[in-house]
């Protein structure tokens, strides 16, 4: 049984609109479904958005339902400068990292663990073979959001990552740790060079004033207009990937 996990509620509805007679799984703090066809049963769970919430809603989910693979889907913004908005990121490697406490900035990061996906290669064919911008590479699990260019680029020339999400290291932490295989593919969202998140940004040198007025001092309807018009983009190309990789995997027909 195929379990497919996203944080936000657009990104895993480009999975559940597949399939649109899905059911809720009733369960304490789960926002879980199900969906069954030709004798195949697919999960979907949104995970909300973080890795600590992540983490608690794939273990509650897992007292429940017992996948056999887990997919993880959703955008992330690029740190590799070559990627641009829509580009497909079949994932190699999770890391998650933290900011050291003394100093806490992003040129003084530590990996807390780093784990291996599954099934990198099957997308990534996938994709390329129906068409889409794609590659693989390793992928950052962030506490923050990162919205400063200078930031993304210290994170890749140090570590080579391809991405940073908010969610992928812990819920392979998780799947790990009951033997479940898991894998990933985003969408690229935002790219290197991209600033419209800046409002949004972590500073750990800069206080909560500091940080406050940051997000009161930006053209906050301006902010939410790219986000918007970014992740329609990454949307739609993540649907598009979704609706061909499904069919050739579970043999399901998939209604678009």
């Amino acid at each position: 049984m195929l379990m497919i996990a996203a944080a936000l509620e657009e990104e895993l509805e480009t999975a559940k609109s597949l399939f649109p007679e899905s059911e809720r799984i009733q369960g304490e703090k789960l926002k879980l479904w199900r969906a069954v066809r030709d004798g195949r049963t697919i999960d979907f769970l949104k995970t909300g958005v973080g890795p600590r919430r992540s983490a608690e809603r794939l273990k509650e989910a897992l007292k429940v339902t017992r996948p056999s693979h887990i997919l993880v889907i959703g955008y992330a913004g690029a740190l590799n400068p070559a990627l641009k908005l829509g580009s497909l990121v079949a994932v190699e490697k999770a890391k998650a990292f933290s900011l050291d406490a003394n100093p806490p900035a992003w040129e003084h990061v530590r990996i807390e663990g780093e784990f291996k996906l599954a099934n990198c290669e099957s997308l990534l064919q996938s994709a390329i073979s129906a068409g889409f911008s794609a590659c693989s590479g390793d992928t950052l699990t962030s506490s923050y959001v990162l919205g400063k260019p200078e930031h993304k680029r210290l994170l890749y020339e140090r570590f080579r990552a391809a991405m940073v999400d908010m969610e992928t290291a812990s819920l392979a932490r998780v799947a790990q740790s009951e033997a479940i295989s898991l894998s990933c593919i985003r969408v690229i969202s935002d790219e290197a060079a991209d600033t419209f998140l800046i409002p949004f940004s972590y500073d750990p040198s800069a206080g909560i004033p500091a940080r406050a007025m940051q997000l009161l001092g930006t053209g906050m309807m301006e902010t939410y207009r790219e986000w918007k018009e970014h992740s329609s983009v990454a949307k739609e190309r993540l649907s598009r990937f979704l609706s061909r990789y499904l069919a050739q995997d579970t043999g399901l027909e998939i209604r678009e």
